[in-house]
């Protein structure tokens, strides 16, 4: 089942352009990786001997897990082949992992999987949960986040296109299949800017081209601006919608 047909190149291109940025900028981003860490303490307080994190990006998730654990091997993924640099210094069992991880064979016999906003990019989610069951050990973990389909709801509104996002429903129902789902959660959070093209900067600052394709011109930009005000306009700026899901899976093994 493919949920979506995503242009993995331009992705790339849009993330390599955030290197700079995207720490300053992804507090939304930031938070969410902050949520996963603590949520699996509250499961698990021994450290992994082998771990994999997909969509590693620059370290959001990886400092923070490095903070509270330890692992024997850990494999950092990300598609933006840049962010090997961002890894270094972090911990010495880090193995940099590159490559589009739906494409790429995973590494084998897993403690556990771990990933922070990078699922909604999958082209066949449901496959890959099938390849992660296959390279998981039986008492290992899957922890990740990605979002519903009120992200961005605003982008969606007024373009009237966007990523599709899928629903916390059809997380669970992709995940009962092979795994138990320990624990779970959604949120929706707003974050506000002082017009609709602070939103646009804020997209591209953290990587995020919310319309794939789009080639703006003088007058789209004028429109855009003027429906997302009129739509969503308050006296704290213009919102733009985050709705993280989160979970933490095991094995049915």
């Amino acid at each position: 089942m493919r949920n979506q047909n995503i242009n993995k190149e331009n992705v790339q291109k849009s993330f390599v352009k955030s290197i700079e940025t995207y720490r300053k900028h992804a507090i939304v981003q930031e938070a969410i990786a902050s949520r996963l860490i603590n949520e699996l303490l509250n499961i698990k307080k021994n450290n992994f001997q082998k771990v994999l994190e997909i969509g590693c990006g620059p370290a959001v998730l990886t400092e923070k897990f490095f903070r509270h654990f330890k692992a024997t091997e850990y494999f950092a993924n990300d598609i933006v082949e840049e962010y090997k640099d961002v890894l270094q210094n972090i911990d010495n069992s880090i193995r940099f992992f590159g490559g589009d991880i739906e494409s790429i064979e995973l590494p084998k016999n897993l403690d556990l999987v771990i990933s922070s906003s990078t699922f909604q990019w999958f082209t066949d989610l449901e496959l890959f949960l099938s390849n992660i069951y296959d390279a998981l050990n039986p008492e290992s973990l899957l922890v990740f986040s990605s979002f519903g389909p009120d992200n961005y709801r605003e982008i969606r509104d007024v373009e009237g296109k966007g990523l599709n996002y899928l629903s916390f429903g059809k997380h669970e129902r992709l995940l009962s299949d092979k795994f138990d789902i320990i624990w779970s959660d959604r949120e929706t959070i707003k974050r506000y800017f002082a017009d609709p093209v602070g939103v646009l900067k804020h997209m591209k600052q953290t990587g995020v081209n919310g319309l794939p394709g789009k080639v703006w011109t003088k007058s789209d930009l004028k429109r855009f601006e003027e429906d997302y005000s009129d739509l969503f306009g308050t006296e704290l700026g213009v919102p733009l919608t985050y709705q993280p899901i989160y979970f933490i899976a095991k094995p049915k093994k």
